[in-house]
């Protein structure tokens, strides 16, 4: 059996960061080895480049059944600024693998690869499995979306991230934009009749924190609880004796199923522009993503459930608050749950690591699923 810590290791140590829309092939490296080492343990690999030199790389184990598991992760990481520990080498201490990537998402990448690997080398395979490494998850979701262009249509899907070992089936979505106030500018000894953005862009605040968002209570949902906003950045002004041309707020307004953030974002900009007719703008989202809500009683949750359930963990259907690549594929209809070692608290730390035992937790987890049949609604086998 391949040694997942000693995969992870090797992924490490291959940097990967996303390059945040330069016009870079960041991850390149990484789908190139990724695609080598798979095809050494008989299984096989193809590269589809997504933009810029940047390419996805797509394994697959043919099964007795065309029905396919997907299982899906991202190659890139965070920027390494910052760290405390070295980024690209690899260190073990305390039963802890440390290094950019080690958890989000290097960590659930080795786990898919290792499961695959034992897959291809025999025994029963009663569906095909194809795993999906993406990039660009960390900025704009580039890769799982030319992913979808490619029409997989898996019976179902695990989506690989931190989550402690815990079953998510739910989690938040989100729409970011950008709010200005303008006003004439001038000099600031003569403010008298003048509209000072600043003063706008703080009582739009002040409409927002307490107004708008505790309205948002009344739409929470079972695992994720309510949508939400926050200002998260302000921006404005040029000197201390100048009253600023214009102020600028960016909110980042999490949304939940059943919501739909272009009209989120359609609905906001009504009400402001409502209650400030002249001198505010309001962009259209810069950045959007999804919520994910699955059924828990789908038969292939519950085929991860009573796996999870029968190696001792928590089968539980848990909601996040964070988003991850899960929306985008369950846009296709395709059942979807997150699932890896390590835990998201510890994603894009300066000290980033992964519990060795959870690796090894995970890898047994997601290697009984490949070779477990789904469940019909009955619980009887349906595959």
């Amino acid at each position: 059996m391949t040694d997942v810590v000693d995969l992870v290791s090797q992924l490490i140590r291959i940097p990967s960061v996303n390059p945040r829309g330069r016009a870079e092939p960041a991850e390149t490296p990484l789908a190139e080895f990724v695609a080598d080492w798979a095809r050494r343990h008989g299984m096989t690999a193809d590269l589809h480049e997504v933009l810029d030199g940047r390419y996805n790389v797509v394994v697959t184990v043919p099964g007795d059944s065309a029905d396919t598991i997907l299982l899906e992760t991202h190659l890139d990481t965070v920027e390494t600024e910052g760290m405390t520990v070295p980024p690209f080498e690899p260190t073990i201490r305390d039963g802890l693998l440390y290094g950019r990537g080690s958890c989000d998402a290097k960590g659930p990448l080795a786990v898919f690869l290792t499961a695959m690997a034992e897959l291809a080398a025999g025994g029963p395979r009663p569906h095909t499995v194809t795993l999906a490494g993406v990039v660009d998850e960390e900025h704009i979701y580039r890769g799982v979306l030319a992913l979808r262009d490619q029409g997989i249509n898996p019976v179902g899907a695990v989506i690989g991230e931190p989550t402690s070992l815990r079953m998510v089936t739910a989690h938040k979505g989100c729409m970011r934009c950008r709010i200005t106030a303008r006003g004439p500018g001038g000099h600031s000894s003569e403010p008298w009749g003048k509209t000072n953005p600043i003063t706008t862009a703080a009582r739009i605040v002040d409409y927002l924190a307490d107004e708008y968002a505790p309205a948002l209570d009344a739409k929470a949902r079972p695992l994720v609880g309510p949508p939400s906003l926050a200002v998260t950045m302000i921006d404005g002004g040029s000197g201390p004796n100048v009253l600023p041309e214009s102020t600028t707020l960016t909110i980042d307004r999490r949304t939940v199923a059943g919501e739909d953030p272009h009209q989120v974002w359609g609905e906001l900009r009504d009400e402001l522009l409502r209650r400030w007719p002249e001198g505010v703008d309001v962009a259209e989202p810069h950045i959007v993503d999804y919520a994910l809500e699955t059924d828990p009683e789908d038969p292939f949750v519950r085929s991860v459930a009573s796996v999870l359930a029968g190696a001792g963990h928590n089968p539980e259907a848990k909601g996040v608050g964070h988003g991850t690549d899960a929306s985008k594929i369950a846009l296709d209809g395709v059942p979807c749950v997150v699932f890896g070692p390590g835990a998201i608290a510890q994603a894009h730390t300066p000290a980033e690591f992964v519990p060795l035992d959870e690796l090894h937790a995970a890898r047994k987890v997601v290697g009984e699923l490949l070779r477990s049949p789904v469940l019909d609604t009955k619980g009887a086998q349906a595959r």
